[in-house]
């Protein structure tokens, strides 16, 4: 009998199944990958946009001349109203550290900002400006994280010590 053919057809199938099943395995890694990166990345805008907004309300009330009482309970509400924990929380569970870190420094930046104007500091204080200087960078840096993890490009500047964008 002649078992060449049978023995051909079987190694063939073999090689043809074997070949779908590793094409599948990696068609579905990359669509993994690919829907791992889209979720960080909408997380990300999520808690930047957050992180954003809140600076910028903070901002306003330290410019408004509202009494101090009252400046206490907005800027606790700023700071509650943006779901700034639960982003962060979110991104805890889904980022590097190496994005979480700066995020977390960015976060405390605005915090201590919030805590600024909860006591009454007005915009053109000193201190002010010093937290608002170190919020910016924190925020920055944060981006940058952000950016190197989903692997985008960011410009690098020629002096390091320029204002941050947006901060003009």
């Amino acid at each position: 009998m002649d078992w060449l053919a049978p023995v051909n057809t079987l190694i063939g199938a073999g090689i043809g199944v074997g070949s779908t099943l590793l094409a599948d395995r990696l068609r579905w890694r990359r669509d993994r990958a690919a829907l791992g990166q889209d979720t960080r990345r909408q997380a990300y805008a999520a808690f930047m946009g957050a992180l954003s907004d809140a600076y910028q309300r903070l901002d306003e009330l330290a410019h408004d001349g509202r009494p101090a009482e009252e400046k206490q309970a907005a800027a606790h509400e700023v700071f509650v109203s943006r779901n700034l924990y639960p982003l962060r929380y979110e991104l805890a569970l889904i980022a590097p550290w190496e994005v979480m870190e700066p995020v977390n420094q960015a976060f405390w930046r605005v915090r201590d900002l919030r805590d600024l104007v909860a006591r009454g500091s007005a915009r053109g204080s000193p201190e002010f400006g010093g937290h608002l200087h170190a919020y910016l960078a924190a925020a920055e840096e944060a981006q940058v994280a952000m950016r190197r993890d989903l692997g985008t490009s960011w410009p690098e500047r020629a002096d390091a010590s320029a204002t941050p964008p947006g901060a003009a």
